[in-house]
């Protein structure tokens, strides 16, 4: 990132120069945000300068924010921060801002210059805190003030409700990512609406829409009786609706499902053979069709649907738990809005279209393998 005689030696005093000679008013025009700047890629003073300025501009904060460097306080933020990554984002630990340092700070993927979100984990710093008010509202409320979008972490959630805890992390990483920010001083809110709607008139209307992955909840089910007990027809109505709803879906999905509707909390060997009964004899009628341990309705084989798995349960973005027919029908649709794609640019496209942030090594094994059958 270039920016002329800023970027040289004694930049940030040509800055000085600009930013003090006005007596009454000093109005900037701009093509890009303060957080635009990622100073990983820009060297020298001005443009840091240039930066927080520009971030003073939009929201009428000064304080900088600035990565210290630092080793995370505990194994536990350590874990989180991986999991993170894993996810395809940056995450730098230990960002001073006003005499606070927090846990952990997640860039922006497409603007790595800003700072996505606030993470706070119940490690050593939460435990200096010397009253509860202090470490539970005091914090959170001086880090909002200063435009920081906030999210905690408790330990004893991440270790013990693991898979639940690590999908509200990515659900808040992903309402972080629709957010928009927006200068402090802003106009007001009907010229904003009004602007909106005459964008989106002009906008053309996009030919495909990925949908959402949605989970079949909320089917009936018999009461006070066992998942294992059910007779077979009525395992087999229950787990057609589920693949009528998630399909094609692997089978040990299925039984997690029909565990979940009976208000199990795991999925043991006998309710795995009811839904196996119940999947053999909607096979035998034709009602459904299996393809390497995947189920779909007849219809979905022919035509097999692609969901966004971004806020599925973490099971749900397993390579292993993603048809070949759906990937294959994400590869049929990147092609068809990019035209002839590399391999390494099919694997990306097909990441995106199915949710995920980055590209695995088993996910594009899966992706590849879809793509040479």
């Amino acid at each position: 990132m270039a920016f002329g005689p800023v970027s040289g030696e004694g930049g940030e005093r040509r800055l000085n120069v600009l930013f003090t000679r006005a007596r009454n008013r000093c109005e900037i025009f701009v093509s890009f945000a303060g957080g635009d700047i990622d100073l990983d890629r820009s060297k020298g003073e001005g443009p840091r300068v240039l930066k927080r300025f520009l971030q003073y501009a939009e929201s009428g904060v000064l304080e900088e924010r600035v990565s210290t460097s630092e080793d995370a306080d505990s194994p536990f933020e350590e874990t989180v921060a991986a999991f993170i990554e894993g996810r395809g984002y940056k995450v730098d630990k230990q960002v001073g801002s006003a005499g606070f340092k927090i846990d952990l700070a997640v860039r922006h993927p497409d603007h790595p210059g800003r700072y996505l979100l606030a993470i706070e984990c119940d490690g050593a710093t939460y435990h200096r805190g010397l009253w509860a008010r202090e470490r539970d509202r005091l914090r959170q409320e001086i880090l909002e003030n200063m435009d920081w979008r906030f999210y905690r972490i408790w330990s004893t959630d991440w270790f013990y409700r693991r898979g639940e805890t690590a999908q509200r992390l990515v659900a808040a990483l992903d309402g972080a990512m629709s957010i928009v920010p927006v200068a402090r001083k802003a106009v007001s809110s009907a010229p904003v609406r009004e602007q909106v709607k005459k964008a989106d008139a002009s906008a053309p209307e996009s030919e495909f829409r990925i949908p959402i992955y949605k989970l079949a909840a909320g089917l009936p089910v018999p009461l006070n009786v066992q998942p294992q007990e059910v007779t077979a027809a009525v395992m087999a109505r229950i787990t057609k609706a589920i693949v009528e709803i998630e399909g094609p879906v692997h089978q040990e999905e299925i039984a997690r499902r029909v565990t979940t509707l009976f208000g199990k909390s795991r999925t043991g060997s006998l309710i795995s053979a009811s839904v196996m009964r119940g999947l053999q004899a909607l096979k035998t009628s034709s009602v459904l069709v299996e393809r390497e341990g995947f189920w779909m309705t007849p219809a979905q084989l022919e035509n097999p649907p692609v969901r966004d798995r971004s806020g599925a349960p973490v099971t749900l973005q397993r390579s292993d738990m993603l048809c070949l027919l759906e990937i294959r029908a994400a590869a049929k649709i990147a092609e068809r809005d990019n035209g002839r794609l590399s391999q390494d640019e099919m694997s990306i496209a097909v990441t995106r279209l199915l949710g995920f942030k980055r590209t695995g090594p088993d996910l594009k094994i899966a992706i590849l393998k879809a793509i040479a059958q």
